[in-house]
């Protein structure tokens, strides 16, 4: 599969800090979140990707093509909800939609139709001729995404896209993401929000301090982590962990004199219990653990610092 997006030893200073360091990722899945303290260089990335801000050093690639060679067509290929407000006071919702289709390259006439439909589309079609300050934070976020999507691009770059709304208008942003990939569209989804990402994403991007700390498939680490178990075992606990530990199995003390077991790939609970059953000793308690992305997120940050 073909790569959407590519970051190459990207970074950025700015004077003599530097924001971004060597940057490395690919994106091919539809849905990647990329996740991080305030200040880890999310923001600075999405701008470096737009060449608000020039990379330092590196480059990205956007379906094998270096972005800063495309210039201006770069604007019809990538849509963009930034975290800020970015309205202009005194225009409608159909009028700013329409105004930031030109600025993507679109004539005016298909500019104004296509404001028409993707504002519909976002759930704000019956307030399109109202002043967006008039809007309300959640209609607001939705007029954003709704301007990124007026000039139908390929990739839909997020930066805190449900920040300050309730939870209906948040589930209603998370929606409407899931339907774009679902019509291909790749999203970039840049939030704080841990929930968020495990809601609508297939990958995850760790970054801190302006490195990437991780980079994961949701669906990869969800089978691995439904391998880990806690195991209460009545007899010498030493037993059976140095029988695991010999066949192979990931093994280590717990507390309250459990062991956490983690099964290897083509094995089940049915070999555990076949191997638990030549020792003296049974197994009297079993429990899946499971390791949520808040605690992957926070072990990351802690191998970082």
């Amino acid at each position: 599969m073909q790569n959407v997006l590519s970051a190459q030893d990207v970074s950025v200073y700015y004077g003599k800090t530097k924001a971004l360091k060597e940057v490395t990722f690919d994106i091919s899945d539809n849905t990647v979140g990329l996740l991080g303290p305030n200040g880890a260089g999310k923001t600075t990335l999405i701008k470096a990707l737009l060449n608000l801000v020039p990379p330092s050093s590196g480059h990205f690639l956007f379906k094998g093509e270096n972005t800063s060679n495309l210039g201006a067509a770069l604007r019809e290929k990538i849509g963009y909800v930034p975290e800020k407000e970015g309205l202009r006071s005194g225009m409608t919702g159909v009028g700013w939609v329409a105004f930031l289709g030109e600025i993507s390259g679109l004539p005016r006439r298909p500019a104004i139709e296509r404001a028409h439909d993707v504002l519909q589309y976002v759930g704000l079609g019956e307030s399109r001729y109202r002043e967006v300050q008039t809007y309300s934070t959640g209609m607001q976020q939705r007029l954003k995404l709704a301007a990124a999507l007026v000039h139908d691009p390929e990739l839909v770059l997020l930066d805190e896209p449900t920040a300050g709304m309730d939870p209906g208008g948040r589930q209603e942003m998370l929606d409407l993401c899931q339907d774009l990939a679902k019509q291909g569209k790749t999203i970039l989804l840049s939030t704080h929000i841990l929930k968020d990402v495990e809601a609508i994403c297939t990958q995850v991007i760790i970054l801190h301090q302006g490195e990437v700390l991780s980079h994961l498939g949701i669906e990869d680490w969800s089978r691995s982590e439904s391998r880990h178990y806690l195991v209460q075992w009545h007899g010498e606990r030493e037993l059976l962990f140095h029988a695991l530990e010999d066949h192979g199995w990931g093994v280590n003390p717990s507390e309250n004199g459990l062991l956490r077991v983690v099964i290897p790939p083509g094995k089940g609970l049915k070999d555990l219990f076949s191997l638990a059953g030549g020792l003296d000793g049974t197994i009297h308690r079993l429990v899946h653990e499971r390791t949520t992305l808040e605690e992957v997120f926070l072990q990351a940050l802690r191998k970082g610092t």
